[in-house]
């Protein structure tokens, strides 16, 4: 998959529903259900910047954002990042990552990124360079771990120079 395939716009509030439909194609797997509501609250009141992933036919194909951090905003919190159920390893999830990396770097006031997810997507972030701090078993939900991850922007920004 290249770049210039898929686009990265910012979310609107009319994109609701295509969220939704993003988050349902990826219950049970990555989400579960009873988070719906979560994630509709979040999107219904953005803490940070907000982006939709649509393909080259225009189909929103993923959505993520980021945010500071409560108490410190130094640090950029990954949120409620997703790529269409279907469409799962095709290069999208970098796409969407990357772009939200990229972003989150360019601000100099951000000196490293975290992301809370699960031990099904732990692989993902640790091979873009995010460590594993900590594990709760069941935190989101049965069979659904909390892992949480960082990731040095320095490291980062150096290796988006080359």
């Amino acid at each position: 998959m290249t770049d210039d395939a898929v686009r990265i716009r910012p979310w609107r509030p009319e994109d609701r529903a295509l969220g939704l439909a993003l988050f349902d194609s990826n219950v049970p797997r990555f989400f579960a259900a009873q988070e719906q509501k979560d994630f509709l609250d979040f999107v219904d009141g953005l803490p940070g910047p907000y982006f939709v992933l649509e393909d080259a036919a225009g189909q929103a194909v993923g959505c993520g954002g980021y945010a500071a951090a409560e108490g410190d905003a130094s640090v950029a919190v990954l949120c409620w990042g997703m790529v269409r159920g279907d469409r799962h390893r095709a290069g999208l999830g970098t796409v969407l990552l990357t772009g939200r990396l990229d972003r989150i770097a360019a601000d100099p006031a951000f000196r490293s990124a975290a992301i809370e997810t699960t031990q099904h997507s732990r692989g993902f972030f640790a091979r873009h360079g995010f460590v594993q701090t900590r594990q709760v078993p069941d935190g989101f939900a049965p069979g659904m771990d909390l892992v949480e991850m960082t990731l040095d922007l320095e490291v980062y920004r150096q290796s988006r120079k080359g």
